[in-house]
């Protein structure tokens, strides 16, 4: 069981944690927040949460503080997850952007990446669309707070309990080569990849991109913050481009500059004003 947070601790961290990355805990994240809190604590050795924060912030390399993010980050996450929103991808999204050549400049970004298990699954659906990757002019930019996410999507090895969560058979015998006990992304398919460590809420060159996909993000941050972000994601998307949000999110009060479609149980929006 976690070392139990006095309130002046929980209020003192999370300002420190949104200070750092802009990630809002209330709450009802509480049990969460401590948890992960405690275990680096342990890990690093603190008596107690204050002594944790006083390094974290005497910290000049900063490396405490990149310790914390990733912990409280949620990682969560698994091979095409709601797979509808990928269904979507394949029948509807992809090749209407395409239009009528399979293979036109196709440009992606995966924000909140985390191991980059959703890169790759939208690295899966389109070479079922394109099948020759080698001819497609297609790049995937992951982006994630946390650098051991990053490292480890651009390594592209999986666990059999993380090629399990969203994976058949089929998936994991054409996408994936046996390495020691884990398995592999297909060379190709990480050809196409590219991951590295970004905050959201900060404004980035990189793009103009056909989709960005931002999903289960958003319910970490207030909704000044979301306004930011999102502000900042319909600069890096083109006009006419596409803008996945997870199930549970809306724009409602977010945006303006965006078109909600609905289909199939699924949902995205459309840039559609300059």
């Amino acid at each position: 069981m976690a070392m139990p947070m006095p309130e002046r601790d929980f209020v003192l961290f999370t300002q420190y944690v949104a200070q750092l990355c802009g990630m809002s805990f209330d709450e009802t994240k509480r049990y969460l927040f401590e948890a992960r809190l405690d275990a680096v604590r342990r890990d690093l050795g603190f008596a107690n949460y204050l002594d944790l924060l006083d390094a974290a912030r005497a910290d000049t390399t900063e490396a405490i503080g990149r310790i914390v993010v990733d912990a409280v980050s949620t990682h969560e996450t698994s091979f095409f997850r709601d797979e509808k929103v990928f269904e979507l991808m394949r029948h509807r999204i992809v090749p209407e952007l395409l239009g009528a050549d399979p293979y036109a400049p196709l440009s992606i970004w995966s924000a909140g990446c985390s191991a980059g298990q959703e890169s790759y699954s939208v690295a899966m659906v389109l070479e079922s669309i394109l099948f020759d990757l080698a001819k497609a002019k297609v790049r995937i930019h992951g982006s994630d707070l946390s650098e051991r996410a990053v490292n480890a999507a651009n390594l592209g090895e999986f666990t059999l309990h993380e090629v399990g969560r969203g994976l058949d058979a089929r998936h994991l015998t054409r996408y994936f080569t046996p390495k020691d006990r884990n398995f592999r992304i297909r060379d190709d398919l990480r050809s196409i990849c590219r991951f590295e460590v970004e905050n959201i809420l900060a404004p980035h060159a990189k793009g103009p991109f056909d989709i960005i996909l931002c999903r289960n993000v958003l319910i970490y941050f207030a909704l000044d913050q979301k306004r930011t972000i999102v502000a900042n994601l319909v600069k890096r998307l083109r006009q006419g481009g596409v803008l996945v949000v997870g199930a549970t999110e809306s724009l409602i009060g977010v945006s303006d500059e965006l078109r909600r479609v609905e289909e199939n149980g699924a949902s995205y929006y459309v840039h559609a004003i300059r």
